[in-house]
């Protein structure tokens, strides 16, 4: 059978496999949930932070709290599927979605300028299934819930590679987009700025100003919703004790937000009792220092692995061989989105899927160039990293989150990607 074939049945396969999860789930349960409700309160101009209780065993409570009211936008198609066909099709609709993400997001990757010598496609192939695999467990835990991570990273990647490739309009409005939904990676709009993409740069803010008057026109010119989201966000961002309880009822702590605050929080400051005993294999203690020494140190690692990203990007646009610089900010761009992942205050596992061309590109290099260190860099995160209760147990799966083994992966892969082209072969 040929190559393509056994591809095309591969995702065949996959889509089969996570819209039957999806469209099996039970009614009560899952984000998607909440998605839907969300997009359909913005289409009808309702209060989209109102209280709401998706899950029989959870407790009422706003809706999407730090979601921007134009997040509706991305759900609200999703939303009229749900009132006109019912919410299985809704789930299967939003899963064969969250497919076509993800061979968009991988068919980006492999397009974006790297460096010689090129892959054939049973390389790409490959390398892509292993990339898929090391990070299947949070692949799995987005699509399952019917999480828009995957979503979310797919279009910052086809915008990049629009980007790259002269197309800065299109790479605009599809970042602009992404960004207006879901802030998380806004640190690509700095990051193309200074890779000389000032175009695309500056589409995206125009992109992001329109989806948020969109919103604010559904919401019948009801600015409170978004009044009560900068609130809540600049005082969870301001926040020097990750353990308080945010404002605005923000997301509470818990171990699985592998955000760097958390971490420094647990490691440079003091566990409080009534977290700690929620890890059944116990907490080690930290150093104890204040809150404010924990708040501090994670701005700080935040602040010079943003420095190093940016510098790289300035230096690279700079550079006269435009093919170098194109694949140096390929690796930008991936590492950009590892130090996303550190610097948002909310950091869930699920969120981790935006390592995937990170991944990719790491594979590549290992792959290439033979790199043992690496190879075991990515064995060693599988491991610790990617596997969890169905080994461990949900008493194991809490102490990896509490000792933020996730978390501390994330610094040595984003400087592991940026450093990657020094290790490529050159012809």
């Amino acid at each position: 059978m040929p190559l393509r074939a056994r591809w095309l049945l591969l995702w065949i396969a996959l889509a089969a496999l996570l819209v039957g999860r999806a469209a099996s789930r039970p009614a009560h349960r899952g984000v998607l949930n909440d998605h839907l409700e969300f997009g359909r309160r913005l289409l009808h101009g309702e209060n989209v932070y109102a209280d709401w209780k998706s899950d029989l065993d959870a407790p009422t409570k706003p809706l999407h709290a730090p979601y921007p009211p134009s997040f509706g936008l991305m759900t609200a198609p999703f939303s009229a599927v749900h009132e006109l066909l019912g919410l299985r099709a809704a789930r299967v609709a939003w899963a064969l979605m969250q497919v076509f993400a993800i061979a968009w997001l991988l068919s980006a990757i492999w397009r974006m300028p790297l460096p010689p010598p090129s892959l054939t496609l049973r390389e790409r192939q490959w390398l892509s299934l292993a990339a898929l695999a090391l990070l299947a467990r949070l692949i799995l835990r987005d699509t399952h819930g019917g999480g828009g991570n995957l979503v979310n990273v797919a279009l910052c990647a086809a915008a990049f590679l629009d980007a790259q490739s002269g197309r800065p309009r299109r790479a605009g409005w599809l970042l602009g987009f992404s960004i207006a939904t879901k802030p998380t990676q806004a640190l690509l709009l700095p990051l193309l700025w200074l890779q000389g993409k000032r175009s695309a740069a500056l589409h995206t803010v125009l992109c992001g100003l329109a989806c948020v008057a969109l919103s604010i026109a559904l919401l019948r010119f009801d600015l409170s919703p978004w009044l009560r989201w900068l609130e809540g966000t600049l005082a969870l961002a301001g926040q020097t004790d990750a353990f308080a309880v945010p404002a605005l009822q923000f997301p509470e702590f818990e171990w699985m937000n592998q955000s760097l605050r958390c971490a420094t929080a647990r490691w440079i400051g003091d566990v409080p009792s009534e977290f700690a005993a929620r890890v059944a294999w116990g907490v080690s203690p930290g150093l104890g220092l204040s809150a404010q020494t924990a708040a501090w140190c994670a701005r700080a690692i935040v602040l010079a692995m943003l420095s190093a990203l940016l510098v790289a990007a300035w230096r690279s646009a700079r550079n006269p061989d435009g093919t170098a610089a194109a694949r140096a900010h390929t690796r930008q761009f991936a590492a950009a989105l590892a130090l996303s992942l550190l610097a948002s205050p909310l950091s869930w596992k699920a969120h981790h899927v935006a390592l995937l061309p990170l991944f990719c590109l790491l594979l590549r290099s290992a792959h290439r160039t033979k790199s043992k260190p690496m190879w075991a860099l990515l064995l060693l995160w599988f491991l610790t990293c990617g596997i969890g209760k169905e080994i461990l147990g949900d008493d194991g799966d809490e102490w990896l989150n509490s000792i933020y083994v996730v978390t501390m992966f994330d610094i040595p892969l984003f400087f592991a990607v940026l450093r990657a082209p020094r290790d490529e072969p050159q012809s």
